[in-house]
Order: C-alpha cells, then sequence, then structure tokens
C-alpha cells in the first residue's frame, strides 16, 4: 500500500505540477496578450495623432496658400483700380493737349512768339507730368502700319516709302502704362 499511496502521491504531485504549468504558461499568454494589446492600442494612439497632425498640417498650408493668394489678389485689384482712375483722368486730358498742340502749331507770326513760347512751356510740362504718370505718345511716321496702334483714316501714295508704312498723323495716339487708350489716326501707304 505504501506503493500505491507513493503512486498516487506521485500522481497527485504530478497533476498538481501540470496544472500549476498550465495556470502559469495560462497567466504568461494572457499577460502577453495585454501587452500586445497594448501596444497595439498604443501604436493605433501614434498613428492617429500622426495623422491628425498631418491633417492639420496641411489646413495650415492650405491657408496659407489662400492668404498669399488673397494678399496678391487684393493688391492686383488695388492696382487695377488705381490705374483704371488714372486712366480715366488722363483720357479727359487729352482733349486739352489737343489744343495745346494745335494753338502751338497755328501761332506762326513774329509777334506771336511770346504766346508759342509760353503754350511750348505748358506743353512740355503737360507732357512731362503725363509721362510720370505713364502716359506715352505712340510713334507713327514712318512706322509699320499696326491695326493695334493706328486707325487708318486715310490712303495716300508715296513710291519711296514701303507699303502699309504710316505717311501722316492727323491724330496722336496714346498708351497709359502699356495700354492703347487712344489709336493714332493716320494715313497709309498704298502701292
Amino acid at each position: 500500500m505504501a506503493k500505491e499511496e507513493k503512486m498516487e502521491q506521485n500522481v497527485d504531485e504530478t497533476v498538481k505540477e501540470k496544472a500549476t504549468e498550465k495556470q502559469a504558461a495560462e497567466e504568461q499568454t494572457t499577460e502577453e496578450q495585454a501587452a500586445e494589446e497594448a501596444v497595439e492600442d498604443v501604436e493605433k494612439s501614434v498613428n492617429e495623432a500622426a495623422k491628425a497632425e498631418e491633417a492639420a498640417m496641411e489646413r495650415l498650408m492650405r491657408l496659407q496658400a489662400d492668404f498669399e493668394n488673397y494678399k496678391k489678389r487684393t493688391q492686383k485689384e488695388k492696382t487695377d483700380i488705381y490705374q483704371f482712375a488714372l486712366e480715366g483722368f488722363v483720357t479727359k486730358l487729352l482733349p486739352v493737349l489737343d489744343n495745346l498742340d494745335r494753338a502751338e502749331a497755328a501761332a506762326d507770326d513774329d509777334n506771336a512768339d511770346k504766346y508759342r513760347e509760353g503754350v511750348q512751356m505748358v506743353f512740355k510740362q503737360l507732357i512731362g507730368v503725363l509721362n510720370e504718370e505713364g502716359l506715352q505718345e505712340i510713334d507713327c511716321v514712318g512706322t509699320a502700319f499696326d491695326p493695334n496702334f493706328h486707325h487708318g483714316v486715310a490712303v495716300g501714295e508715296d513710291p519711296e516709302k514701303d507699303d502699309q508704312v504710316v505717311l501722316e498723323v492727323f491724330q496722336k495716339g496714346y498708351t497709359f502704362k502699356d495700354k492703347v487708350i487712344r489709336p493714332a489716326m493716320v494715313k497709309v501707304n498704298q502701292k
């Protein structure tokens, strides 16, 4: 009987050891799973935070680009408004400029020398101011006819000049800030 008791005791101990080992293995597996889940949760949180940061940076970059575009657009609008206002002013001065030009051309007799000199001074001063603001006279005589700058109102014939060359200017044309505000009225050579 002592053998049987020893055997039973050995079997009980073996069963207990195996149960203890099994329980230890289960606890270890449970701890590993808990650790893996914790790592996965941390990785998920890190990924979400990275995505949120990336989205925030993207929004920030878009906002900065939108703001830069807004600044450029408003600056261009401001410049356009300024130029439009000046263009209207300059256009209103063109008849005055034409009249001064005509008055200068009409004062040919000797008694009008002082008058002519005064008109020339005013004319030069006015041209200087308008040039500073961006008004430029369109160069015409001897140049090729360009419908963007010239308005052909007459045709002439000069065998010494090339075809489609401006022979005479009836009314000067002007550009303002590189934009034609009045084409020159010209006589064009036609062979």
